[in-house]
């Protein structure tokens, strides 16, 4: 009898290993469902209404590839929009640009906002070129160009003001 008990014992330990790997589990996605409706709680479910406007930032274009390119600023903003939804792309002729907060990226933009999780109603950005002379001239001298710029907000296109010459 001793023997059939210890081997019971023995079985019991898997089986509550089990139990507790699946209620881990359960806890586990309740914990990032409740955070990721709380993500997107305060979100305008499909765009958003805002318009952007985009013009020259004023700043000289050079041969570096560290000129301040554009001012976005909203002229109509309903909403606060959550930047992990935001992206930003430039085009200049066939050469597509895409613009984030990384250090390596070919173009980045500066925030002038008090929350760094939302581009607000009132806020101003300053899209400027990242790990690529964008606008730049190869031999230094300053240049001008055309950009046309798209902001996306959870992949659809923010309405604005798509061209900007840059000089």
């Amino acid at each position: 009898m001793n023997k059939e008990m210890k081997m019971n014992d023995e079985a019991v330990s898997p089986v509550i290993a089990t139990i507790l790997m699946v209620a881990i589990t359960v806890v586990l996605a309740g914990v990032l469902y409740v955070w990721a409706n709380s993500l997107a709680s305060d979100q305008p479910d499909v765009g958003t209404r805002n318009n952007f406007q985009a013009s020259d930032a004023d700043d000289q274009i050079s041969g570096a590839s560290d000129d301040t390119l554009l001012r976005v600023a909203w002229t109509n903003a309903q909403d606060d929009l959550n930047w992990a939804f935001v992206t930003f792309t430039l085009e200049k002729g066939d050469n597509v640009f895409s613009c984030s907060t990384k250090a390596d990226a070919d173009c980045t933009f500066d925030q002038q906002g008090s929350d760094d999780t939302k581009w607000e109603h009132n806020e101003i950005i300053y899209i400027k070129e990242g790990a690529v002379n964008i606008c730049g001239s190869a031999d230094g001298s300053e240049a001008s160009c055309t950009l046309d710029i798209t902001v996306s907000y959870n992949g659809i296109m923010v309405a604005g003001t798509p061209e900007r010459s840059i000089a």
